[in-house]
């Protein structure tokens, strides 16, 4: 029977909040001497954890985003393999920027957090640009397949990009920019569609919402709704989804920046479109001296019922990495 009512009870989200809450802090896992580290994606294949991240070199004063995957055993050391997508000098429209997250992976909250084969492949999306710099505008989302995740030579990005913010149906609050896509596969088909897009992106008030878009085989793509999902009261950026699912639940993690402070928290849906918001305490807050800047974006895993919350972390010193918060105290923090 179809639900009157979206809005998402009370104590269903103190529920989700207890399960997700991560108030262990472990700190950097993943810091890198001379570059900057960003925006991990989390999941496994085979018998390892596999993290794509997003790089950026220090040293070169131009230097736009790049993307890398690491593999780990324990979801503590990791161990860089190899890069996934890199800047060049061909006059295409991703060749500066290419900041690339990880595609169909389970999103069940009781699942195992696999990445998916779609059409026979691995996928990622990512945000790209042709400027040099920090996020340079405009930024537009492309796509890349791997018949092999652990060979690089098998990646292959889309010719052109999957959406723009210059397309003819884009819409209010997304024509400067696109950012950060997620990417899952829908079983429930709640949207009619079995593949969605869940993305951030900014008009030109530069203030960032979070989207949704649709397909029906995973690499062709089309706006869905006529405006944004949802957007932080007074925030500059409601930005990085990543939507989970549990039973009939959908819960959408995102981060705020408001009035320079940032943090990590949540929302949840019955339908995908009509969202209720967390409005307690937040599941990610700069206290430590590593995140003294920013405390944000998100992805999350659960490994034995414990759920492993990475972010990016910022601090006074410039340094850049991607730290772990855990809902139990590991036996490292003792």
């Amino acid at each position: 029977m179809p639900r009157l009512d979206h809005a998402v009870p009370a104590d269903v989200l103190r529920r989700v909040y207890e399960e997700l809450r991560t108030p262990y802090k472990y700190g950097p896992v993943m810091k890198l001497d001379g570059a900057l580290c960003d925006s991990p994606s989390v999941f496994r294949l085979g018998d390892a954890w596999y993290m794509s991240f997003i790089r950026i070199d220090r040293q070169v004063e131009t230097s736009g985003y790049e993307s890398y995957l690491a593999r780990s055993t324990d979801l503590l050391h990791w161990e860089v393999l190899f890069p996934i997508l890199r800047r060049s000098e061909r006059p295409v429209w991703d060749a500066k920027q290419c900041a690339a997250y990880a595609a169909y992976i389970d999103n069940d909250l009781d699942g195992d957090f696999r990445i998916r084969k779609v059409n026979g492949a691995y996928y990622f999306s990512y945000l790209g640009g042709n400027l040099d710099g920090y996020e340079t505008d405009p930024l537009m989302m492309g796509q890349c397949r791997a018949e092999d995740l652990l060979d690089p030579a098998t990646y292959t990005r889309f010719d052109r990009p999957i959406l723009s913010p210059h397309d003819p149906d884009s819409r209010p609050g997304e024509r400067k920019t696109l950012y950060k896509s997620d990417l899952f596969i829908d079983d429930r088909l709640t949207l009619g569609h079995r593949y969605v897009n869940a993305y951030n992106a900014k008009d030109a008030d530069d203030v960032e919402t979070i989207f949704l878009a649709v397909s029906d085989d995973g690499e062709h793509w089309r706006r869905f709704g006529d405006g944004c999902i949802i957007a932080e009261p007074g925030a500059q950026i409601t930005g990085d989804p990543l939507i989970l699912r549990q039973g009939e639940l959908y819960i959408m993690l995102y981060f705020v920046l408001r009035d320079g402070v940032t943090w990590n928290t949540f929302a949840a849906s019955y339908d995908l479109v009509h969202w209720t918001r967390w409005e307690g305490e937040p599941l990610i807050r700069g206290q430590e001296p590593f995140e003294d800047v920013f405390a944000h974006k998100v992805s999350l895993v659960f490994r034995d019922g414990v759920p492993y919350h990475f972010y990016c972390a910022v601090n006074r010193a410039g340094e850049r990495c991607i730290a772990l918060a855990t809902g139990r105290k590991l036996p490292e923090l003792t």
